[in-house]
């Protein structure tokens, strides 16, 4: 892992340096960080995104469905044109649900080459909701079961004819970065996982055999201050974890909307994409 100090873009590595520089932010803060904080988000991140006429022209999608448990759950799902085995990524929503804009993320991915499923977490309720109600409903899932259905999108993906079965990712962003975690620590054989200002799980890092990014703010105390001790825990039980601090920026840099922060946002894609596909 990559040593960088507090005054460069981002935090990350520094030792001792980085971590009495961090622990001071967050004493002067004056806030607790729990480590089961689930965090929502407002918008969805516009850096570095194709324009609508480019992903039209380089990407198909549609929704399906597949199975989980007997029930059937909703899932947009985004291939880039041309066919053959490409690297696939799970894009897990946040507490909005899956929106349009959650769904122009998902063809993202798509137009940087991977063919992106992005499940509706809360279809395993029933009717689609409108956009007021989606997060009411999301409020209600089982964290169990709504980490059971990513597992399911894990097997339909290893179905897939476009799939490279040994390239199955997950992104996860605020409500569903902890997901993304928790997807880790129950499929050995996810590739890859990314976390978006989201928690971390408590315990099961053990389990984990993919390497794990996170992506955090620097003033989203409650959440970014649990790095820390992520990083400690998973490397004390010999996993890989990296993570990045981007300064001056909160918990939503990345999202639109009155956090988002344009240069964070693009290095935070540009990141996720290079360590999508090492």
């Amino acid at each position: 892992m990559k040593n960088t100090c507090w005054g460069e873009v981002w935090l990350d590595g520094c030792g001792s340096t980085r971590r009495m520089l961090f622990k001071l932010a967050l004493a002067a803060a004056g806030i607790f960080v729990s480590t089961s904080y689930l965090l929502g988000l407002s918008g969805w991140a516009s850096a570095a995104k194709p324009t609508q006429d480019a992903q039209s022209a380089n990407v198909d999608a549609t929704m399906v469905q597949y199975d989980s448990g007997g029930l059937n759950i909703d899932a947009y799902l985004a291939k880039p044109k041309g066919g053959g085995k490409n690297s696939a990524v799970i894009v897990i929503h946040d507490n909005q649900g899956l929106n349009d804009a959650m769904r122009d993320m998902t063809k993202q991915f798509a137009a940087a080459g991977f063919v992106a499923l992005s499940p509706d977490l809360a279809s395993r309720l029933g009717a689609q909701k409108a956009p007021g109600q989606a997060m009411q409903a999301i409020n209600q899932l089982s964290a169990t079961l709504s980490v059971q259905d990513l597992r399911a999108a894990f097997a339909y993906l290893q179905k897939d004819p476009d799939v490279d079965p040994a390239k199955i990712s997950a992104v996860g962003f605020g409500w569903g970065g902890w997901r993304s975690f928790m997807l880790a620590t129950s499929v050995p054989e996810l590739y890859r996982a990314v976390v978006y200002s989201g928690a971390t799980p408590a315990q099961g890092f053990e389990n984990v055999h993919a390497p794990v990014l996170g992506n955090y703010a620097q003033f989203d105390f409650r959440v970014t201050g649990n790095a820390i001790w992520t990083e400690k825990t998973m490397h004390d039980a010999g996993k890989e974890f990296t993570y990045y601090v981007y300064p001056s920026v909160y918990h939503a840099f990345y999202s639109a909307g009155p956090q988002y922060n344009a240069d964070a946002a693009k290095l935070a894609w540009t990141r996720t994409l290079d360590f999508l596909k090492k």
